[in-house]
């Protein structure tokens, strides 16, 4: 876990800022509920709409389905020794 400075003011340090959360469909920065708060920043349309069906509840994630977003977020570069 780590933390960084608002992007926005810079006057204020985000714990967890840069980990990511995800409901198995979207993926999202931890520091979004502090921004959303702090700013009220506009979220997408489709994220809102889907938020709405879910019933607002974030399903529990599978390991796997986890594992398979960060390969596609975070491929694997090929590296001189492998």
């Amino acid at each position: 876990m780590g933390a960084e400075r608002d992007a926005i003011s810079r006057d204020e340090w985000i714990g967890g800022a840069g980990s990511l959360m995800t409901d198995g469909e979207w993926v999202w920065s931890v520091d979004l509920v502090y921004y959303l708060s702090r700013y009220h920043i506009a979220l997408p349309a489709d994220f809102l709409d889907h938020v709405r069906k879910s019933g607002y509840q974030a399903p529990r994630v599978p390991d796997d389905r986890s594992r398979e977003i960060m390969a596609e977020l975070f491929p694997r570069r090929p590296t001189p020794w492998s």
